[in-house]
């Protein structure tokens, strides 16, 4: 993104409008159908003083007019725009994070004074979640839609799809998505339509006790000659483990055939099993990985000294790794050891229809994207920005910076979730047969292969 050249410190005269809306008041207006538009509580007038006891407030006589004066021009009506953002990276004074963010804000508004944001804290999913508002909001409470959402990969792509959001590639300069990772360019966008521009990034990554390894165990041979477990999330959130389907895919594994139907790779599956079996028969891995899906087990099992290699993700690894010790970041183990990550996070997506309105949030979203300002933010945050430029303003000689700059560029996107949930059943399927069930590696991954795509020979 083009760097700008406003300060990110605030006047004493800055104007930051944040509302805090449950979703049980949003939710009850929604709720009314005879209702157009959600009414508020003006939050910004300030109350009259009560009247001390035996006072008497007096109403001061009306100003008399008089033709030859000059009335003073009133000041154009600020522009208001609405920003949605989930409730765990909205701005608050009780977090640096938060107290950076509300900073920011008071810059903009310095800079821009024709332009006030208020900002609404929004669940994720389910009830009172951003895709469900987005959905039902605009015929009922049309008051309430937002300009500007920063909405999680996931949610994105549905609201894409279903029209919601609106693409963004005619709307932004090129130079602008030009700044940015690749993985960032491939997470915003859905087909060949850039809809979102990739705010903070997350991905998932190895740690291990360098007291403990002569070398970094960043390859399957040198995790099966570990002295130590290899912990790491087994069972899936969803259709597969993100551990065990990074690794295919670095195998050289693919998802889909060249028809674009699904479709496995048998022959790098096996390759990926053997190593499991050969894990499982050396003691390194254990079947009870199966009765974890949260990196944040695996993170507090590395930490209470239960393994000495495990799976995190970036954000629990930047908000703890002060409180552990001789650890280093790795990319997850492949079968070449070169860096290799699946990256997801947090999109900035455009929902104003009005062109006015529209330039109003791009010019929101170009001053949050500049570098200097990002990189202030993911700082304190601790998540990844998805922008270089950035991890310039992270402090001045941190080790995680070359790594997660590394890992970045080399980073892919999560596959599409439908994809996923059937190629990737099939990889866990096959993991489980292998590991649970004393399957051959070679059978497994032929019956996943097959499971796919049935004509497909599945042997390899």
């Amino acid at each position: 993104m083009g760097v700008m050249k406003q300060g990110i410190v605030p006047g004493e005269s800055s104007i930051v409008r944040i509302r805090w809306i449950t979703a049980a008041l949003l939710g009850a207006a929604l709720a009314l159908a005879g209702c157009d538009v959600l009414a508020l509580p003006d939050l910004t007038q300030t109350p009259s003083p009560p009247a001390p006891a035996g006072a008497t407030v007096t109403t001061p006589p009306p100003a008399i007019e008089t033709p030859d004066a000059e009335q003073p021009a009133s000041a154009p009506e600020a522009l208001v725009l609405t920003v949605w953002m989930p409730e765990t990276l909205a701005p608050s004074s009780e977090t640096s994070a938060g107290q950076a963010f509300l900073n920011q804000l008071a810059a903009f508004d310095e800079a821009y004074p024709d332009i006030q944001v208020e900002v609404y804290p929004k669940r994720i999913t389910g009830v009172g979640g951003m895709l469900s508002y987005l959905r039902s909001a605009p015929p009922v409470a049309p008051g309430v839609v937002p300009d500007l959402a920063l909405m999680h990969r996931d949610g994105m792509v549905t609201a894409a799809r279903e029209g919601l959001i609106l693409p963004l590639a005619s709307l932004l300069d090129a130079a602008q998505a030009a700044d940015l990772y690749p993985v960032a360019t491939q997470i915003g966008s859905v087909g060949d339509a850039l809809v979102g521009v990739p705010y903070v990034l997350e991905v998932r990554h190895a740690v291990y006790r360098d007291t403990i390894f002569s070398e970094p165990p960043t390859t399957f041979e040198a995790v099966l000659e570990s002295p130590v477990p290899f912990v790491f999330p087994a069972a899936p959130l969803g259709s597969v483990n993100n551990t065990t389907l990074l690794q295919y895919l670095a195998t050289g594994g693919t998802l889909v055939g060249e028809d674009n139907a699904p479709q496995l790779d048998a022959a790098a599956l096996t390759r990926v099993l053997d190593f499991y079996a050969a894990a499982l028969e050396a003691g390194v891995i254990e079947t009870s990985a199966f009765q974890v899906s949260d990196p944040a087990n695996t993170w507090a099992a590395y930490r209470e000294r239960q393994g000495g290699l495990a799976v995190v993700t970036s954000t629990l690894y930047l908000a703890g790794r002060s409180e552990v010790r001789n650890t280093r970041p790795i990319p997850i183990p492949t079968v070449d050891g070169q860096p290799a990550a699946i990256a997801t996070g947090w999109m900035w997506v455009l929902t104003a229809r009005d062109p006015e309105r529209q330039t109003a949030a791009l010019t929101l979203l170009e001053f949050l994207m500049d570098p200097s300002n990002q990189g202030v933010y993911t700082s304190e945050a601790g998540w990844l920005p998805s922008q270089p430029a950035a991890f310039s303003l992270w402090p001045e000689g941190d080790s995680y910076v070359p790594f997660a700059d590394e890992l970045l560029t080399a980073a892919r996107p999560l596959p599409d979730a439908a994809l996923v949930a059937i190629s990737g059943v099939a990889i866990q399927d096959a993991l489980e047969k292998v590991l649970l069930e004393n399957m051959s590696p070679v059978q497994a991954a032929s019956n996943a292969a097959q499971a796919v795509r049935p004509e497909q020979p599945g042997t390899p």
